[in-house]
């Protein structure tokens, strides 16, 4: 192998950290020789190098604990491969608690972790001592311990991911900074560097902080940003080298051992954010000055909690940059702009805990066209431009550190970068009460409180019931909507469609509506907005199923939804009194009528629905009412049941669109849609529990919900055909919640038994 710089590669990967290692070592391994990575300074340098290294080996979301179960797999592996020492270290970890609700939540794990195959024990507040001897246990009423919880050397794991990376065949230069992407007809076809230009079709943004500055050289925005985060490091002070890990989100500290002192570390509540272009040009292994105002209240709480620190000498208070995003998971898969252009950056301080996994799915997605699990909750679709604006991502990224440690009541959400975008319904609705989440930016009703005292339970039932015995109007003005030239098997009727990757997987869910002049409007939930916008992007360049470019609508036309018996009868006297204007669409999927008019006219559709709606019981409602009738009928939703994970027969999507592309093996195993019910008490709504048969895992609820007056809990889950089938018995299907086993019983919906074939087909 020649250490001639490269005039051309297949691959291009930015960023000599964790991450960028990780996935030129996978690519290696999956066979991708041409892979050159690219280092402005020496490998490890930037966030990896002072990153802690602390391996959490559980985690609430089953993604990210099957992300941090591979690198416990991985790392040891590793080792053994290279014959390097990475600092491996078994030690286990304490979390603890003096909250009395956050113990509750505890109490509930060791069953489900039973259920995932990884082993939590609850401690007393003796036991917390004794696995911990440096914690003064007065104020703690109870903790866990995990024994599989591990640390690393971060800088090792980077080499020896390195190590790997080149002898598979990847070529590795350092000293060699990014100075520009380059795109044509908006594809990646090369990087500018110090050390000359590289044609390339593909690259991967592993910049950490600086992958934001990256992506703005082509003109795109990446939503992440940079922020101080703060660790003291003691002088040896005798502590044991195998003292466990330690963590609590209600002190918001967590540290461990440090060559007989401690490490202690904070999660800040209104972290201090900082632009990449204000950090000195060499800013490799450098730190940032020391904030001893911004660590002072931590410092005192970890003083009170672990006495030995009163008598000890601080060594240091450690400031570096870490890059974090508006909900406070990493930045992984294709970037809406640029073909070829990948991101696997923004780790929000959990690289080391998930750079082995992103690396294996970039370069999956690379080589296979797709990762092995089902990434959508990290893939940079799932934000919309205006939340990677500057002034929003900055005031969002401080926010989540210390967002994440609090428990959170229903429907609770960020303060920061709100207000961004408002339906024109959005006074119309706070009016009546609405309760407003932040969804890509726009202010979306979760639920409306109409009497006094409202709450979230009861007022969600009662617009449940509105939907099912009376009407309930919904405000989905910010749903995307696009209008789009309409082939003429599509000129029907109101149909719901999934847009088709190159599998039939589910890239997202959208209803078409017939439009005048040959035009159809392309809606989907605000969720999917960058999704719905780069799948048309691509679809408008791939013959000979182009697609005209879309003209984006969504700031031009209010929508709302009426569902219930009684809108056939409310809408026709409305549309006595109402011009020409009104469109009027019914979705027999949804079981529901949208009614479009132009913005301008929104308060005259409003006041007129007022009008009527009276006399027909009409209630104003939100979002999360539209999820229980969803939950009900068997619908699946997307990023629940209907992901890019699945291909749409699985889940009874019906008919698609998709532009042509290759075909190639996929990496999933199949899945099939079911429906449930279950005896389990827990109000509210839930997802991602796992479904258990004979003590095997054979699937997983992706949506449930139990209103007050309910009998039971309704559920939707999807089933692995391969470990289970009907015959083995639907009375021995379990699931786990609130620390126990539920019986689940299988129910039949209109969706569910294939009705959603016969409606798509209509």
């Amino acid at each position: 192998m020649t250490n001639e710089f490269p005039h051309s590669a297949r691959v291009v990967i930015i960023g000599g950290g964790i991450g960028g290692c990780s996935a030129a070592y996978h690519l290696a391994a999956m066979g991708m020789t041409d892979v050159v990575l690219l280092e402005r300074s020496s490998l490890s340098s930037g966030t990896t190098w002072h990153s802690t290294g602390n391996m959490e080996t559980y985690r609430a979301d089953p993604l990210i604990y099957d992300m941090v179960r591979y690198a416990v797999e991985a790392y040891p592996r590793l080792a053994r491969e290279t014959g390097k020492e990475i600092g491996w270290r078994n030690v286990g970890r304490v979390h603890y608690t003096d909250c009395e609700d956050r113990w509750a939540l505890m109490q509930t794990l060791p069953e489900l972790g039973r259920a995932r195959g990884i082993e939590l024990h609850l401690l007393s507040p003796d036991e917390v001592g004794a696995r911990l001897p440096i914690i003064d246990t007065a104020e703690v009423v109870g903790g866990m311990w995990i024994p599989s919880d591990a640390r690393v050397n971060a800088t090792d794991a980077v080499h020896a991911f390195a190590s790997a990376a080149r002898a598979g065949g990847a070529r590795i230069f350092q000293e060699t900074q990014v100075t520009g992407l380059e795109m044509l007809d908006g594809a990646i076809c090369g990087v500018a560097t110090t050390s000359g230009r590289i044609d390339c079709d593909t690259v991967v943004l592993a910049g950490g902080l600086w992958s934001r500055d990256l992506a703005k050289t082509c003109g795109l925005l990446l939503p992440l940003y940079a922020l101080e985060h703060q660790y003291i490091i003691t002088k040896p002070s005798g502590i044991h080298r195998d003292l466990p890990l330690f963590l609590s989100y209600d002190d918001q500290l967590y540290g461990r051992e440090e060559v007989g002192g401690l490490m202690i570390g904070s999660l800040d509540d209104d972290a201090i954010a900082l632009p990449a272009a204000a950090l000195p040009q060499n800013f490799s292994f450098a730190l940032l000055n020391e904030r001893w105002e911004q660590f002072e209240p931590y410092m005192a709480t970890a003083m009170k909690r672990f006495p030995v620190l009163r008598n000890v000498q601080i060594k240091m208070l450690l400031n570096g940059p870490e890059s974090f995003t508006p909900d406070g998971q990493m930045l992984l898969g294709p970037v809406p702009g640029a073909t070829g252009l990948f991101a696997a950056c923004a780790f929000n301080s959990n690289g080391i805990a998930l750079a082995p996994a992103a690396g294996r799915f970039i370069a999956e997605w690379i080589v296979e066209g797709e990762p092995s699990s089902d990434v959508a909750p990290l893939d940079v679709r799932r934000f919309s431009p205006v939340q990677a604006v500057e002034e929003n991502v900055c005031a969002r990224a401080a926010e989540i550190p210390g967002f994440h440690c609090r428990m959170h009541e229903p429907g609770s959400d960020y303060r920061t970068a709100r207000d961004l975008r408002h339906s024109p319904l959005h006074a119309q609705f706070g009016a009546a009460g609405a309760r407003f989440v932040s969804v890509n930016g726009w202010e979306r009703p979760l639920w409306c409180g109409q009497e006094e005292g409202a709450n979230f339970v009861g007022s969600v039932a009662e617009e449940f019931r509105a939907a099912t015995e009376r009407v309930l109007v919904v405000d989905r003005c910010a749903d995307v909507k696009l209008l789009t030239a309409a082939p003429d098997e599509m000129q029907a009727a109101l149909q719901l469609r999934h847009l088709s990757g190159p599998h039939d997987e589910i890239e997202a869910l959208v209803r078409e509506i017939p439009w005048s002049g040959g035009y159809q409007l392309l809606t989907a939930s605000p969720d999917q907005e960058s999704r719905v916008v780069e799948w048309l992007r691509r679809a408008s360049s791939a013959p000979p199923h182009a697609v005209t470019a879309a003209m984006d609508q969504t700031t031009a036309l209010v929508m709302v939804e009426l569902h219930g018996p009684a809108r056939a009868a409310l809408l026709s006297e409305l549309l006595t009194t109402y011009g020409p204007g009104l469109k009027t669409f019914q979705d027999m999927v949804n079981d529901s009528t949208l009614l479009l008019a132009p913005s301008a006219e929104a308060d005259e559709l409003w006041q007129k629905l007022l009008g009527v709606g009276g006399r027909f019981g009409m209630r104003a409602g939100g979002y999360q009412a539209q999820e229980a009738l969803r939950i009900l009928r068997g619908i699946p939703g997307f990023g629940f049941e209907a992901t890019p994970a699945r291909q749409a027969h699985e889940v009874g999507c019906g008919v698609g669109r998709a532009p042509a592309s290759r075909q190639i093996p996929r990496t999933h195993a199949p899945r099939k849609l079911a429906a449930f019910e279950s005896p389990m008490p827990y109000q509210e709504f839930g997802s991602r529990e796992v479904v258990i048969c004979r003590g095997a895992v054979v699937g997983e609820l992706t949506s449930r919900v139990r209103l007050s007056g309910w009998p039971g809990t309704l559920a939707l889950g999807l089933l692995d055909p391969q470990r289970w089938q009907p015959g083995m018995g639907v009375a021995e299907l379990e699931t786990v919640a609130g620390g126990k086993r539920w019986p689940l019983a299988l129910r039949e919906t209109a969706w569910t038994t294939d009705h959603a074939a016969k409606i798509n087909a209509r």
